[in-house]
């Protein structure tokens, strides 16, 4: 009799096992390259998802221009242009931007600005008169 229940809990725990196993295996890490792949379900991921964002930075953006959770570009009048050449850092930073809005819509940076107001600054800046002066649209 004690056999056959210690046989019978060995074979529970097996297949409590299997059954976790099998739970967990659908479970995928968070992709840090491509961002709007996570599943978003918690505000904590979709700030999580929202940093990764960030973190894709480009080779055509120097230091200094690319976004950070700051929310300042640090774009000077003279530099404008090189920034919004195509398939420059503005249409990088823009990319950023879009990626943000779709893991988290109501992101906003540490300075308070929404994804809105860097897609303003950048458009302002890029296309009309008058142009970058180091910081975003959004008043600190």
């Amino acid at each position: 009799m004690e056999n056959s229940q210690s046989y019978g809990k060995r074979i529970g725990i097996l297949f409590l096992f299997w059954g976790m196993f099998l739970l967990l295996s659908g479970v995928s890490a968070e992709d840090r390259q491509n961002p709007t792949k996570n599943v978003n379900l918690a505000p904590f991921m979709q700030w999580r998802s929202a940093y990764f964002c960030l973190l894709n930075t480009s080779p055509v953006c120097s230091k200094n221009h690319t976004l950070t959770l700051s929310g300042w570009l640090n774009v000077k009048k003279e530099e404008g242009k090189k920034f919004c050449e195509k398939g420059g850092c503005a249409e990088h930073t823009k990319g950023v931007l879009d990626c943000i809005h779709h893991v988290k819509r109501d992101f906003w940076f540490a300075n308070k600005a929404t994804v809105q107001h860097i897609y303003n600054t950048i458009d302002i800046g890029c296309h009309t008169p008058q142009g970058f002066n180091g910081t975003s649209l959004y008043p600190h």
